[in-house]
């Protein structure tokens, strides 16, 4: 929905520093103006609601297992070459990235 730049008019929206400070660093990522982000996230259309977990509880869990497990032998592995330090810092990386994440909502 393409508008003429001379049709808009000033607009407020309320919003607490940490939030707005998001959206700008949100709009700054998409090359955007924050006004222009925020507009055009607004009249987004509607997410599509995803789809329920259909699959049975022992194949989650196996999945589950599985992956512990893979991340286990993996540890284990660069322990043993001589690279634990390596997968400590993986291991702090990916901890900031997930916290990074959850922080931004």
């Amino acid at each position: 929905m393409e508008v003429d730049d001379a049709n808009k008019k000033p607009r407020s929206v309320m919003a607490s520093d940490r939030e707005w400070s998001m959206v700008r660093s949100r709009a700054r990522s998409a090359g955007m103006s924050a006004s222009a982000f925020v507009i055009e996230r607004a009249l987004a259309p509607a997410a599509v609601e995803p789809e329920k977990e259909d699959l049975p509880l022992a194949v989650r869990r196996r999945a589950v297992v599985d992956q512990r497990l893979l991340v286990s032998a993996e540890r284990v592995r660069f322990e043993q070459e001589g690279m634990g330090g390596i997968w400590r810092r993986l291991a702090e990386e990916a901890e900031a990235s997930v916290a990074a994440e959850e922080r931004e909502g």
